[in-house]
């Protein structure tokens, strides 16, 4: 049988392999910061589970993880997670619960039964997960099509961008904003991958770029990409995506991810339509809340 306890930083401490690196912090912080809610499954005093939470802003919780280990499931302990995570958080005086999570994965159909057996909403989508090897991606026979670039265009690497040439972008979108805020490509800078970070220039202006991560020694994300909309239909950012990836492949890197946001549906619907014959997977980041 399976016991729930209420984790403080010291016996969290066996439990951050259950969540991403990303969140282990909130473990460590447990006894500083009464917003985070870590619940610990154990049996025979081993862990065999988490649920990690935290009331953000405005009564707002989001939960990060529910984790049972592979060999305890379908045995009631994510429902018992779930449960018992809700009512800490509602006694904290949580009204909203969020919760995000990636499709894809052998456990998401239970995953989905198990939030809606709790009442949690409908889910929907947040983002397309793109994944592939680089090399399939470049098979994609449309590639070819816009292999060629004018003379008026040329393709650089985004560390050579200029000065000026940020400054005249950063005082466009205060005056007359062409780039969406979410693609804007100071935002994704830091730690960016040299290898393949790019830039487009048209008649000697900076109008697209496609920023880049080291995510792991054999993977880059692609994490912003963008062009100017009145040039998006002649494919000009296809060219750019097939350079950064040729550049990634003579590296020896063979595997490449992205996102894409639900919002930007001309992009969504060209990974639907003609990049996913060519990827290894076309997941969904969906979102779900419960009102508490």
């Amino acid at each position: 049988m399976y016991i729930l306890n209420l984790l403080n930083s010291s016996t969290a401490v066996e439990y951050l392999w259950m969540t991403f690196p990303s969140y282990q912090d909130l473990l460590r912080n447990l006894d500083k910061d009464n917003s985070i809610v870590a619940i610990g499954a154990t049996k025979n005093q081993k862990p065999i589970g988490l649920a990690l939470g935290q009331i953000v802003q405005d009564k707002i919780a989001i939960i990060f993880s529910l984790f049972v280990d592979i060999q305890e499931r379908n045995q009631g302990v994510g429902t018992a997670l779930l449960t018992q995570i809700e009512t800490e958080l509602k006694a904290r005086g949580c009204k909203i619960m969020q919760l995000n999570y990636t499709t894809g994965k052998p456990t998401t159909p239970a995953f989905e039964r198990l939030l809606e057996k709790h009442n949690w909403t409908p889910p929907e989508t947040r983002t397309l997960v793109c994944k592939g090897d680089a090399n399939t991606v470049m098979e994609a026979n449309w590639l070819k099509r816009y292999s060629r670039l004018p003379s008026s265009y040329s393709i650089f690497p985004w560390q050579e961008i200029t000065p000026e040439e940020r400054q005249t972008i950063q005082k466009q979108q205060e005056t007359q904003p062409w780039i969406p805020e979410d693609l804007v490509p100071f935002k994704y800078e830091k730690d960016l991958e040299p290898l393949n970070s790019l830039g487009l220039r048209y008649e000697g202006q900076v109008v697209g770029w496609v920023i880049n991560h080291r995510i792991a020694p054999d993977t880059i994300r692609y994490t912003c990409s963008f062009v100017r909309e009145d040039l998006q239909k002649m494919g000009r950012i296809i060219i750019l995506y097939a350079e950064a990836c040729q550049r990634q492949l003579n590296a020896n890197i063979p595997y490449g991810m992205w996102t894409v946001p639900s919002f930007h549906k001309s992009m969504v619907a060209f990974v639907r339509n003609r990049w996913s014959p060519y990827l290894n997977a076309v997941d969904e980041s969906r979102g779900t809340l419960k009102l508490v």
